[in-house]
């Protein structure tokens, strides 16, 4: 399988990478999107390993999710038809997860 990042996840990816590297610098930004990266590529090959997501299991996709950091996490779904990890969302997990939640 490969991954691919929706806009919206890349979107999400983008606003978390700001924040932390306002707050905390350009060194922890990089550990983050070297983390982010490397979950990314453990999907390809271990598609099932997150979880699956309590508050989207109502949606006809069965979004899993992936620990990035403490502090964030990675939504997907798995596209067997088409071989694909599609990462859908970052979450920062400090948000209200209903509101995280919409719009996918």
């Amino acid at each position: 399988m490969r991954s691919v990042w929706s806009e919206r996840a890349k979107k999400s990816l983008h606003i978390v990478e700001d924040y932390i590297l306002r707050e905390f610098g350009e060194r922890k930004r990089d550990e983050f999107m070297a983390e982010a990266e490397k979950v990314a590529i453990q999907l390809e090959s271990f598609p099932k390993m997150g979880k699956e997501e309590p508050l989207l299991a109502h949606r006809k996709k069965r979004y899993r999710s992936y620990v990035i950091t403490r502090l964030s996490k990675m939504i997907y779904h798995i596209d067997e038809q088409r071989e694909l990890v599609v990462v859908s969302d970052v979450w920062d997990t400090r948000r209200e997860p209903k509101a995280a939640s919409k719009g996918l």
